[in-house]
């Protein structure tokens, strides 16, 4: 097609006539060159503007993402740990005002509606979202005109969506699609799935999601792929730790370690019709490795974020432990679990104490005595468990663990006949500790006592 054919692709309109154009008639598609850069110059009340029908992407930017530099970001959309979408939270205002400015836009008109003929694959356009009432950037991927649906590309959320009816998608604007996209695509850097570097199970991809949650995140950029895809650090701060989700799914036996240069060597690079590597959330949905249509989008609301401008710095000094370990000796050691309000303690600190009772006599002693034990899990307390089964490295235990309150604790040792008083005192320590609130407890993750084992 020649340079004469291309501007006849392009339609032009006044707002003020909006509601008599019809976009499949010849008449309204200009083919003067310079007529057309006039018009798009003017700054009129009856401003022109333009429909983009030509082109087949949208452009990304990245430039202000610098690597090796941590930054506070937003999590937008998720696959996997492989594969998710996040935001860097200084671009929110200035994206929620574009995002704004083009849905008022489209609420204010009836009409830009996409006849068949002009369907293709990659056409930009914007869709309408019935659930959240609001008009998303999107991209064709494919359509059937038997069915008249299409299959859409968010941009802005990094996911998608099939069989959307053709009513619910119209033209793009130029100045809409010329709007760079500011969501970033990661994975985490340094690490891969225990069973296939492709493919997480949902139990890693759940809990990854829980650990991310409701709290501020921050990112640290490491390695820039050729398909835009980021390997990151991601840091997690809730108000009891500021965790590293890298390290955290290794502690909690859910991923190991990697190196990303081999990563990157043996990663499938997939290729637009153009030639130029394709954008990688694109990839996986023509490579088809998600079995759901679209990824859990919109993990955090962007208000939430808005709302959160301590620093990175500031995030990390306020730290205080879930856990408190305290030294016995050189092979022993007592660890407390904060669990809620309460103070206690994991089973396999227990069987350590009395070096014979393993979790099935512990479990069946304090059944016998009217106490129940609390179950924890990844999925249910990331946290605490990765820093459990961290306290008690190298040696491996089961990521679901049951912690027992001090008075338990106290009533099976009884049966036992324990007279180690200085562990006796601790355990009346922390339970004076847990009934006073007294939240200094946790102050010194790790404590050093001057005790002798009485055997």
């Amino acid at each position: 097609m020649n340079n004469k054919q291309d501007v006849t692709e392009q339609i032009l309109f006044c707002q003020n006539g909006i509601t008599n154009l019809n976009v499949s008639s010849k008449k309204n598609i200009l083919t003067d060159v310079n007529h057309i850069k006039s018009i798009e110059e003017t700054k009129s009340v009856d401003e022109r503007l333009v429909v983009d029908i030509l082109s087949n992407e949208y452009q990304y930017n990245t430039s202000s993402f610098e690597l090796h530099t941590v930054q506070q970001c937003c999590i937008v959309s998720i696959i996997s740990p492989r594969a998710f979408t996040i935001q860097l939270t200084r671009n929110l205002v200035e994206c929620e005002e574009f995002y704004q400015n083009m849905n008022n836009y489209y609420n204010s008109i009836d009409d830009l509606q996409i006849p068949q003929e002009y369907l293709r694959k990659n056409l930009l356009c914007v869709t309408y979202d019935e659930s959240i009432h609001c008009w998303n950037r999107s991209q064709i991927m494919e359509y059937d005109l038997y069915e008249d649906t299409v299959n859409v590309f968010f941009v802005d959320l990094n996911s998608w969506q099939e069989n959307i009816s053709r009513s619910r998608i119209r033209f793009i604007l130029t100045k809409y699609s010329s709007q760079p996209v500011y969501i970033l695509t990661c994975r985490l850097a340094a690490i891969d799935s225990l069973h296939n570097s492709s493919e997480w199970t949902d139990v890693v991809t759940k809990t990854f999601q829980n650990v991310i949650q409701h709290c501020q995140c921050d990112v640290e950029p490491l390695l820039k792929r050729c398909d835009n895809m980021f390997y990151v650090n991601l840091f997690a701060a809730h108000d009891e730790a500021y965790v590293c989700i890298n390290d955290f799914l290794i502690h909690c036996q859910m991923a190991k370690p990697a190196d990303d240069n081999i990563n990157e060597v043996n990663s499938m690079i997939m290729f637009d019709d153009n030639g130029q590597p394709m954008h990688a959330m694109m990839a996986l949905y023509w490579k088809a490795e998600v079995t759901i249509s679209e990824p859990e989008v919109s993990i955090k609301k962007r208000d939430d974020d808005r709302q959160s401008n301590a620093s990175t710095a500031s995030s990390q000094t306020k730290y205080s432990s879930l856990i408190r370990v305290i030294f016995i000796n050189e092979k022993d050691k007592i660890i407390f679990a904060r669990y809620k309000s309460y103070i206690m303690l994991p089973w396999f600190t227990l069987s350590t104490i009395l070096n014979e009772a393993n979790e099935e006599k512990i479990k069946s002693l304090a059944n016998k005595f009217g106490f129940k034990p609390v179950f924890i899990d990844p999925l249910s307390h990331p946290i605490l468990c990765s820093q459990l089964v961290k306290s008690i490295f190298p040696i491996s235990i089961s990521t679901e663990i049951n912690l027992y309150s001090i008075d338990c604790v106290r009533k099976i040792l009884h049966v036992y006949h324990y007279q180690h008083m200085e562990i006796l005192q601790v355990l009346d320590q922390a339970r004076l500790a847990e009934a006073s609130g007294d939240m200094t407890f946790w102050d010194k993750s790790y404590q050093i006592e001057n005790m002798n084992r009485h055997e």
